[in-house]
Protein backbone atom coordinates (compact mmCIF):
# COMPACT_ATOMS: atom_id res chain seq x y z
CA UNK A 1 0.00 0.00 0.00
CA UNK A 2 1.16 3.57 -0.80
CA UNK A 3 1.62 5.37 1.84
CA UNK A 4 0.08 8.36 2.60
CA UNK A 5 0.91 11.67 3.37
CA UNK A 6 -0.47 14.22 5.51
CA UNK A 7 -1.33 17.65 4.28
CA UNK A 8 0.00 20.30 7.53
CA UNK A 9 -1.02 23.87 8.58
CA UNK A 10 -1.30 26.37 11.13
CA UNK A 11 -4.12 27.01 13.14
CA UNK A 12 -4.45 30.49 15.38
CA UNK A 13 -5.99 30.25 18.97
CA UNK A 14 -7.50 31.92 22.10
CA UNK A 15 -6.39 35.14 19.71
CA UNK A 16 -6.22 38.53 21.33
CA UNK A 17 -5.49 37.00 24.62
CA UNK A 18 -2.08 36.34 27.13
CA UNK A 19 -1.95 32.68 26.03
CA UNK A 20 -2.88 32.77 22.56
CA UNK A 21 -0.30 30.24 19.74
CA UNK A 22 -0.38 28.83 17.09
CA UNK A 23 -0.67 25.42 16.61
CA UNK A 24 0.58 22.96 13.58
CA UNK A 25 -1.48 20.41 12.62
CA UNK A 26 -0.88 17.18 10.30
CA UNK A 27 -4.43 16.06 8.29
CA UNK A 28 -4.55 12.69 6.42
CA UNK A 29 -7.63 13.03 4.23
CA UNK A 30 -9.59 9.97 4.99
CA UNK A 31 -13.14 8.28 5.55
CA UNK A 32 -15.07 8.05 8.88
CA UNK A 33 -14.82 9.87 12.04
CA UNK A 34 -12.23 12.47 12.60
CA UNK A 35 -9.46 10.25 14.45
CA UNK A 36 -7.59 12.92 17.03
CA UNK A 37 -3.73 11.33 18.14
CA UNK A 38 -2.24 13.85 20.31
CA UNK A 39 1.66 13.26 21.59
CA UNK A 40 3.67 13.25 24.86
CA UNK A 41 6.01 15.72 26.48
CA UNK A 42 8.84 16.29 24.22
CA UNK A 43 7.65 14.59 20.90
CA UNK A 44 5.52 15.56 17.96
CA UNK A 45 2.60 14.77 15.95
CA UNK A 46 4.84 12.72 13.57
CA UNK A 47 5.27 9.82 15.96
CA UNK A 48 2.00 8.25 15.24
CA UNK A 49 3.47 7.76 11.44
CA UNK A 50 3.59 4.07 11.75
CA UNK A 51 0.03 3.53 13.92
CA UNK A 52 -1.10 5.59 10.70
CA UNK A 53 -0.06 3.05 8.31
CA UNK A 54 -1.82 0.41 10.01
CA UNK A 55 -4.85 2.22 10.07
CA UNK A 56 -5.79 1.99 6.30
CA UNK A 57 -8.16 5.22 5.20
CA UNK A 58 -9.24 7.02 8.12
CA UNK A 59 -9.57 10.67 8.68
CA UNK A 60 -7.02 11.79 11.09
CA UNK A 61 -5.61 14.77 12.70
CA UNK A 62 -2.28 14.44 14.30
CA UNK A 63 -1.62 17.82 16.59
CA UNK A 64 1.87 19.30 17.33
CA UNK A 65 1.43 20.81 20.95
CA UNK A 66 2.79 24.54 21.95
CA UNK A 67 6.27 24.33 22.14
CA UNK A 68 6.41 20.95 20.15
CA UNK A 69 7.19 20.07 16.25
CA UNK A 70 5.82 22.87 13.80
CA UNK A 71 4.10 24.53 16.62
CA UNK A 72 4.35 27.89 17.52
CA UNK A 73 6.78 28.32 20.84
CA UNK A 74 5.64 29.95 23.89
CA UNK A 75 7.60 30.34 27.05
CA UNK A 76 6.72 29.07 30.53
CA UNK A 77 4.17 29.07 32.88
CA UNK A 78 2.93 25.67 31.32
CA UNK A 79 0.32 23.10 32.78
CA UNK A 80 -1.22 20.38 31.38
CA UNK A 81 -4.33 22.36 31.90
CA UNK A 82 -2.83 24.90 28.87
CA UNK A 83 -1.78 22.20 26.53
CA UNK A 84 -5.78 20.70 26.88
CA UNK A 85 -7.44 23.91 26.47
CA UNK A 86 -5.28 24.36 23.67
CA UNK A 87 -6.52 20.99 21.73
CA UNK A 88 -10.26 22.00 23.37
CA UNK A 89 -9.98 25.64 21.29
CA UNK A 90 -8.38 23.34 17.90
CA UNK A 91 -10.87 21.42 17.98
CA UNK A 92 -13.79 23.90 18.66
CA UNK A 93 -11.61 25.74 15.63
CA UNK A 94 -11.86 22.88 13.24
CA UNK A 95 -15.93 22.10 14.35
CA UNK A 96 -14.90 18.43 15.08
CA UNK A 97 -17.58 16.19 16.11
CA UNK A 98 -18.09 12.02 16.53
CA UNK A 99 -14.50 11.96 17.81
CA UNK A 100 -11.85 9.46 17.97
CA UNK A 101 -8.87 10.27 20.31
CA UNK A 102 -5.84 8.64 21.38
CA UNK A 103 -3.55 10.72 23.41
CA UNK A 104 -0.22 8.98 25.06
CA UNK A 105 0.87 10.20 28.14
CA UNK A 106 0.87 13.86 28.32
CA UNK A 107 -1.23 13.42 25.68
CA UNK A 108 -3.79 11.20 27.37
CA UNK A 109 -4.15 14.04 29.68
CA UNK A 110 -4.79 16.30 27.24
CA UNK A 111 -7.81 13.80 25.72
CA UNK A 112 -9.37 13.61 28.75
CA UNK A 113 -9.21 17.44 29.71
CA UNK A 114 -10.77 17.71 26.12
CA UNK A 115 -13.30 15.20 26.53
CA UNK A 116 -14.60 16.38 29.88
CA UNK A 117 -14.70 19.59 28.63
CA UNK A 118 -16.34 18.88 25.20
CA UNK A 119 -18.22 15.58 25.92
CA UNK A 120 -20.85 16.16 22.88
CA UNK A 121 -18.08 16.19 20.91
CA UNK A 122 -15.87 12.71 21.69
CA UNK A 123 -17.69 8.92 20.86
CA UNK A 124 -14.56 7.00 21.85
CA UNK A 125 -11.26 7.66 23.48
CA UNK A 126 -7.62 5.24 23.92
CA UNK A 127 -5.37 6.40 26.76
CA UNK A 128 -1.78 4.89 26.46
CA UNK A 129 -0.58 5.38 29.92
CA UNK A 130 -1.87 8.80 30.58
CA UNK A 131 -0.13 11.16 33.12
CA UNK A 132 -2.17 11.30 35.62
CA UNK A 133 -1.56 10.89 39.41
CA UNK A 134 -3.51 9.70 42.46
CA UNK A 135 -5.97 12.38 44.08
CA UNK A 136 -3.61 15.03 46.82
CA UNK A 137 -0.63 14.15 44.95
CA UNK A 138 1.61 17.33 45.52
CA UNK A 139 2.32 19.22 42.35
CA UNK A 140 6.01 19.30 41.10
CA UNK A 141 8.55 21.16 43.27
CA UNK A 142 8.72 24.03 40.90
CA UNK A 143 12.57 24.77 40.35
CA UNK A 144 14.52 26.87 37.58
CA UNK A 145 14.11 24.35 34.62
CA UNK A 146 17.85 24.69 33.56
CA UNK A 147 18.88 22.53 37.10
CA UNK A 148 17.01 20.16 35.61
CA UNK A 149 18.31 16.52 34.90
CA UNK A 150 16.20 16.61 31.76
CA UNK A 151 17.54 20.20 30.52
CA UNK A 152 20.98 19.00 30.09
CA UNK A 153 19.95 16.43 27.32
CA UNK A 154 21.85 16.93 24.22
CA UNK A 155 20.18 19.86 22.15
CA UNK A 156 22.28 20.22 19.05
CA UNK A 157 22.65 17.82 16.19
CA UNK A 158 24.30 17.54 12.69
CA UNK A 159 21.61 15.58 11.11
CA UNK A 160 18.51 13.23 11.80
CA UNK A 161 20.72 10.90 10.94
CA UNK A 162 23.20 11.01 13.53
CA UNK A 163 20.70 11.86 16.10
CA UNK A 164 19.34 8.16 15.19
CA UNK A 165 22.60 6.66 15.16
CA UNK A 166 23.33 7.85 18.86
CA UNK A 167 19.94 6.77 20.11
CA UNK A 168 19.56 2.95 18.71
CA UNK A 169 21.40 1.77 21.00
CA UNK A 170 20.49 3.82 24.20
CA UNK A 171 17.89 3.04 26.32
CA UNK A 172 15.21 3.73 25.74
CA UNK A 173 15.36 4.37 22.83
CA UNK A 174 17.04 1.35 21.63
CA UNK A 175 13.82 -0.42 22.48
CA UNK A 176 11.50 1.37 20.25
CA UNK A 177 10.23 0.52 16.64
CA UNK A 178 13.58 1.65 14.08
CA UNK A 179 10.76 3.20 11.91
CA UNK A 180 9.46 5.24 15.13
CA UNK A 181 12.47 6.31 16.17
CA UNK A 182 13.48 7.30 12.96
CA UNK A 183 10.40 9.16 12.59
CA UNK A 184 10.99 11.05 15.76
CA UNK A 185 14.28 12.05 14.81
CA UNK A 186 13.25 13.02 11.35
CA UNK A 187 10.54 15.43 12.46
CA UNK A 188 12.21 16.35 15.94
CA UNK A 189 14.50 18.77 14.82
CA UNK A 190 14.83 22.21 13.60
CA UNK A 191 17.58 24.59 11.98
CA UNK A 192 19.67 26.46 14.74
CA UNK A 193 19.21 30.24 13.64
CA UNK A 194 18.78 29.54 10.39
CA UNK A 195 22.26 27.91 9.81
CA UNK A 196 23.14 24.26 9.00
CA UNK A 197 23.20 22.81 12.54
CA UNK A 198 20.16 21.56 14.13
CA UNK A 199 18.07 21.48 17.31
CA UNK A 200 15.33 19.75 19.03
CA UNK A 201 12.24 21.37 17.96
CA UNK A 202 10.93 21.05 21.83
CA UNK A 203 14.31 22.49 23.90
CA UNK A 204 15.45 20.07 26.99
CA UNK A 205 14.68 23.12 29.33
CA UNK A 206 11.06 23.79 27.73
CA UNK A 207 10.57 19.75 28.59
CA UNK A 208 12.11 20.32 31.90
CA UNK A 209 9.49 23.17 32.53
CA UNK A 210 6.82 20.72 31.27
CA UNK A 211 7.49 18.29 33.87
CA UNK A 212 7.19 20.73 36.45
CA UNK A 213 3.67 21.60 35.26
CA UNK A 214 2.71 17.79 35.56
CA UNK A 215 0.25 18.24 38.53
CA UNK A 216 -3.36 17.13 38.19
CA UNK A 217 -5.46 20.30 38.32
CA UNK A 218 -9.29 19.79 38.46
CA UNK A 219 -8.79 17.16 36.05
CA UNK A 220 -10.06 13.89 38.40
CA UNK A 221 -13.07 16.07 39.36
CA UNK A 222 -13.98 16.89 35.65
CA UNK A 223 -13.88 13.66 34.06
CA UNK A 224 -17.02 12.50 35.60
CA UNK A 225 -18.71 14.02 32.56
CA UNK A 226 -16.81 12.33 29.98
CA UNK A 227 -19.88 10.57 27.99
CA UNK A 228 -17.27 8.80 25.21
CA UNK A 229 -16.15 4.97 26.17
CA UNK A 230 -12.76 5.08 27.12
CA UNK A 231 -9.61 2.25 27.39
CA UNK A 232 -7.07 2.81 29.09
CA UNK A 233 -3.78 0.66 28.95
CA UNK A 234 -1.79 1.29 31.79
CA UNK A 235 1.95 -0.42 31.67
CA UNK A 236 4.20 -1.67 34.16
CA UNK A 237 3.61 0.04 37.65
CA UNK A 238 7.48 1.20 39.32
CA UNK A 239 8.98 -0.55 41.95
CA UNK A 240 11.29 0.76 44.82
CA UNK A 241 14.66 -0.62 42.05
CA UNK A 242 13.36 2.12 39.33
CA UNK A 243 15.36 5.18 39.06
CA UNK A 244 13.89 8.24 39.38
CA UNK A 245 14.08 10.04 36.17
CA UNK A 246 13.26 6.40 34.60
CA UNK A 247 10.48 6.80 32.51
CA UNK A 248 9.43 3.67 31.90
CA UNK A 249 7.09 2.70 34.49
CA UNK A 250 3.75 3.95 34.80
CA UNK A 251 2.44 7.27 35.48
CA UNK A 252 -1.64 6.54 36.00
CA UNK A 253 -3.53 6.19 38.96
CA UNK A 254 -4.38 2.78 39.24
CA UNK A 255 -7.94 3.96 40.17
CA UNK A 256 -8.76 6.72 37.17
CA UNK A 257 -10.30 3.57 35.38
CA UNK A 258 -13.29 4.00 38.16
CA UNK A 259 -14.06 7.74 37.43
CA UNK A 260 -14.86 7.67 33.98
CA UNK A 261 -18.19 6.40 33.27
CA UNK A 262 -17.71 4.15 30.38
CA UNK A 263 -13.97 3.11 31.33
CA UNK A 264 -12.01 -0.04 30.64
CA UNK A 265 -8.68 -0.69 31.50
CA UNK A 266 -6.21 -3.31 30.00
CA UNK A 267 -2.44 -3.62 32.29
CA UNK A 268 0.33 -4.05 30.39
CA UNK A 269 3.03 -5.54 32.59
CA UNK A 270 5.39 -6.56 29.86
CA UNK A 271 5.33 -2.99 27.82
CA UNK A 272 7.01 0.14 29.43
CA UNK A 273 5.20 3.48 29.00
CA UNK A 274 6.41 4.28 25.56
CA UNK A 275 4.32 1.50 24.79
CA UNK A 276 3.52 3.45 21.08
CA UNK A 277 6.74 3.59 20.27
CA UNK A 278 7.19 0.35 21.46
CA UNK A 279 4.50 -1.09 19.76
CA UNK A 280 2.88 0.30 17.39
CA UNK A 281 0.95 -2.50 15.77
CA UNK A 282 -0.53 -3.51 19.39
CA UNK A 283 -2.16 0.47 19.07
CA UNK A 284 -3.28 0.20 15.64
CA UNK A 285 -5.12 -2.83 16.49
CA UNK A 286 -6.61 -0.93 19.34
CA UNK A 287 -7.70 2.15 17.81
CA UNK A 288 -9.37 -0.25 15.11
CA UNK A 289 -11.07 -1.78 18.09
CA UNK A 290 -12.56 0.85 19.73
CA UNK A 291 -16.52 0.67 19.10
CA UNK A 292 -16.83 -2.49 18.33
Amino acid sequence: MRQRRPKNYSVELHAGKANSTALNVYEWEGIGPPLLLVHAAGFHGRMWDKIIKDLGNRHVYAVDLRCHGLSEYSASPYSFQLFGDDVVALIERLDLYNIIACGHSMGGHVVLHAASTLPHRFTHALLLDPVVFPPNTPDPIQTDPAKSPIASRRNEWTSAAEMFTRFSSRAPFSEWDSEVLKDYCDYGLVHKNKGELFELACPPVCEAAIYQSSGNGLLLDKVSSITASVKILRVKERTPEDEPFDFRPSTTYKGLVDLIPKATETYLPNHTHFVPMEDPHLVASEITGLGT
